[in-house]
């Protein structure tokens, strides 16, 4: 199992965790933690409040980081998390992202394979229609 940590801006991640629980209503989130970040949020008091969260959910197997927005505070905080084999990160959170780290994280156990999968679903579930 990977566990998953949630930094985002404000409600952000809390409006994510309704959206897992709308389609895993049974799922036990034990592994999955949420870090909302506020806009008067100290840097190194996110990051000491992330390091506090990954071993809570760190079942063996590591943990994926998820960000909302490349270079914006949650992002730059969880940059300063990533440890090889231990942590990674992706920023750019969507919901094609979110429910595939959701739904595949209780049976992952490479966290290298497991972050490019979920990354690929991100960037498969953007689509463009102009007609």
């Amino acid at each position: 199992m990977i566990g998953l940590l949630i930094i985002t801006h404000e409600s952000l991640g809390a409006a994510y965790t309704q959206l897992a629980s709308h389609f895993f209503p049974n799922f036990n989130f034990d592994h999955i933690r949420l870090l909302n970040v506020e806009n008067t949020d100290d840097h190194a008091i996110i990051i000491t409040r992330a390091q506090t969260l990954l071993p809570e959910i760190n079942c063996g197997n590591g943990v994926l980081i998820l960000t909302d927005i490349f270079g914006a505070t949650p992002c730059n905080a969880a940059m300063k998390l990533i440890v090889p084999q231990q942590s990674a990160m992706i920023s750019g959170l969507n919901a094609p992202m979110l429910i595939k780290a959701v739904s595949h994280s209780t049976q992952a156990h490479d966290l290298n394979e497991f972050t490019e999968k979920v990354k690929q679903s991100g960037l498969q579930g953007i689509m463009a229609f102009t007609e």
